[in-house]
């Protein structure tokens, strides 16, 4: 049983730190033992600011999630635990035990698992508890010694049992090639041991964002595994030549297309179970001095820094609404501001960007995400209200919305992409899609809609090129999407919007249909041929009418004029879905019909 965790990126690059790496190294070199201690810590590290504000809304919320929740509790971050919103959190991961290579044994004197505070009031509210145990360098001295494994396996096992726990994170970061079979080997011997232990300790192990030099077995991981983590974060870090988005939910620059979208396609084209993927994403961001206040920006070298939701929301004068910009190609917000006669340049995600990526996840069918770090949102609820929105059964639905491809509104989707979603409306209420633009590779990337929950649902069409849907409305509250690119190409992709809309146009027109005269159409449903039958034309052969074709919103997409008791007309170019024939004489409309296209 095993939980697959964080993604980092710059795993060739030997100058390169994750984040996780650089504060273990931080905070670990304080020796502090105890909660107050590190929250005097974060008084200073907040200049000042540290909110004591109890936000304790835990016992209130009867939402229950839906998606799994996994957060790292470093232990720096001291009482923070006491804001935690328990019935929003599946899993907390206490970092770090931090292994030493040699012997396999902690070198950690801060990892108090055994003691902690957090670990208690996390069981005590039932969510589950993991270690999560770190090793940065000296991967070879491990592998080449039997004793340190077993050393850590046994520890970790004793740890586990002491404290009821649940399992343990495998955060190993700065692997490479000529570490793939050895790791299999070692999580192959840890997951055997955990199910001896106990068959329901998990174990989890981050992975880098982009696996440069296929450190990760995922074919034979997926054999072994519960879930993953993808570490969404990282892609820009303290070492970037350009200020940008710490996790950019799609390009930023179109000579760097690492993002966290296409981290989750080159996953799940290695492998992995999409439903087994948690995706990690951060609670921080990156602040750089820079060149220019132009985006993209150089960096000056001169000033880098991590900066956390809760210092960006307790430092307002600097992090101010003036200060703050939005940068569309990526989907993320970034502070730009004097400080004396430089630039400096925030990329930092808010509640609206940080909720787009929480979208994809429920997009790509996901199993959920995790938190780095628990604590960074501490003055504020809207972090945890933006979960229970997306990953709980109190989601409410979202009927205006822009709905794009993995590329996003300006940039390409990706190849290897296979994934389908479904779009909801309020009961009561029917779920228009109107696509603005549509451009994929003729014939090999598609998109097919379908009038339902799923793909199972009656297929309203396919797809491909410049063929777009234009507008598609359901017949009930749902509409499914199915997009799958193939190896090589791609273009633009599609953007579309979402909204909802009242059924009444169809009970507004079928009342109308009882007073007026009798229209036939065959075969209804159709495909495509149609015949028209004019009962009134019987009557008054020589009279001349106007026939349209109008969407369930109004739109006329087709007109004809006849005097023949009989039109037939090919329709094979409309989209699947509901239409009303209406048929005039002299401007005045004297017959409705329904039709059907199928």
């Amino acid at each position: 049983m095993l939980l697959l965790s964080c993604i980092q990126l710059f795993s060739q690059n030997t100058n390169f730190k994750s984040i996780m790496q650089q504060q273990s190294e931080k905070y670990s070199s304080y020796n502090f033992n105890t909660d107050a201690q590190f929250d005097s810590l974060r008084v200073a590290e907040l200049n000042g600011h540290l909110s004591e504000t109890k936000i304790n809304a835990i016992s209130t919320s009867t939402c229950v999630l839906n998606k799994r929740v996994l957060g790292w509790h470093p232990y720096w971050v001291g009482s923070t635990y006491t804001n935690y919103q328990w019935n929003l959190l599946s899993d907390l991961v206490y970092f770090d035990y931090t292994v030493s290579s040699s012997t396999g044994n902690n070198t950690n004197s801060s990892f108090a698992w055994s003691t902690a505070s957090v670990v208690t009031v996390a069981k005590a509210n039932g969510t589950k508890i993991h270690i999560c145990a770190t090793m940065f360098s000296s991967h070879s001295t491990f592998w080449a010694s039997s004793s340190a494994q077993t050393t850590f396996i046994n520890n970790i096992v004793s740890l586990l049992n002491a404290r009821g726990g649940n399992g343990v994170n495998i955060d190993f970061e700065g692997m490479g090639g000529s570490d793939n079979a050895p790791f299999v080997t070692f999580m192959t011997n840890l997951n055997n041991a955990l199910n001896t232990a106990n068959p329901a300790y998990q174990l989890s192990v981050c992975l880098y964002s982009v696996d440069w030099s296929t450190t990760f077995n995922i074919p034979a991981l997926n054999n072994i595994v519960d879930f993953y983590t993808i570490m969404g974060y990282d892609y820009y870090y303290s070492g970037s030549a350009q200020a940008g988005p710490t996790s950019p939910l799609y390009n930023y620059q179109t000579g760097y297309n690492y993002t966290v979208s296409k981290s989750i396609t080159a996953y799940i084209k290695a492998g992995a179970t999409p439903s087994k993927i948690l995706m990690g994403l951060p609670y921080y961001g990156r602040e750089w001095e820079v060149a220019t206040n132009t985006t993209p920006a150089n960096t000056t070298g001169a000033f880098n820094s991590s900066r956390t939701l809760d210092y960006v929301a307790t430092n307002t004068t600097t992090y101010s609404a003036a200060n703050k910009k939005w940068e569309a190609n990526c989907y993320s917000p970034y502070y730009a501001y004097l400080n004396g006669t430089n630039w400096r340049h925030c990329f930092i995600d808010d509640v609206y960007s940080l909720g787009r990526k929480y979208d994809m996840v429920n997009q790509r069918g996901l199993g959920g995400i995790g938190i780095w770090a628990l604590g960074y949102d501490n003055t504020t609820t809207a972090y945890w209200t933006l979960i229970q929105n997306k990953f709980s059964n109190c989601a409410p639905i979202v009927c205006n919305d822009s709905i794009f491809d993995m590329g996003g509104p300006t940039r390409n989707y990706y190849d290897n992409e296979k994934y389908n979603y479904t779009l909801s409306a309020p009961t009561g209420s029917l779920v228009k899609l109107q696509f603005k633009s549509f451009n994929t590779e003729q014939s090999f990337d598609s998109l097919s809609i379908y009038n339902g929950t799923s793909t199972l649902s009656p297929l309203i069409g396919s797809y491909t090129g410049t063929n777009s849907p234009g507008i598609i409305v359901s017949s009930g509250q749902y509409l499914t999407l199915k997009y799958k690119s193939d190896g090589s190409t791609n273009f633009s992709g599609f953007k579309a919007i979402k909204s909802c809309i009242s059924p009444s146009v169809t009970t507004n027109i079928n009342s109308i249909l009882n007073s007026q005269q009798s229209i036939t159409a065959y075969p209804n449903p159709t495909t495509g041929q149609l015949t028209i039958k004019l009962d009134a034309l019987s009557e008054t052969p020589l009279t001349t009418y106007t026939i349209k074709i109008i969407t369930i919103l109004g739109e006329v997409i087709l007109s004809e004029t006849t005097n023949n008791q009989y039109l037939t007309l090919n329709i094979f170019n409309f989209s699947n879905g509901i239409y009303f024939i209406k048929v005039y004489q002299n401007q005045q409309l004297i017959g409705t019909t329904k039709l059907i296209k199928e």
